[in-house]
């Protein structure tokens, strides 16, 4: 996942110098973790700023049906329904006291 640069450094594992608004992409979550803690770099990347293979995967790990089918724009609308579908879930507006009837 790709992540924009807060402040800039120099990557300790590959030792490529980032500056501000940089993109920093890694796969080593802990590295990642580390970065988010120290300031380094954002949590979250905004969605328009994916390509389009990573708007795949990411509407995959969500999983939003015929992602394979769908335009860049309408992908990029679809992960942002769904993540407030789980925004909103997590949050508590539906949770372990709801009770559902049946009849």
């Amino acid at each position: 996942m790709k992540h924009r640069v807060l402040k800039s450094f120099i990557d300790k594992d590959s030792l490529q110098g980032y500056n501000e608004d940089d993109m920093y992409e890694s796969i080593n979550s802990e590295r990642i973790t580390f970065l988010i803690t120290e300031g380094f770099i954002h949590g979250n990347v905004a969605t328009e700023e994916l390509d389009y293979v990573e708007l795949k995967n990411t509407a995959k790990e969500l999983g939003i049906e015929k992602y394979n089918k769908m335009k860049k724009e309408d992908l990029i609308e679809a992960i942002q329904e769904a993540k407030k579908a789980v925004n909103t879930n997590e949050s508590g507006t539906i949770g372990e006291d709801t009770q559902v009837t049946t009849d």
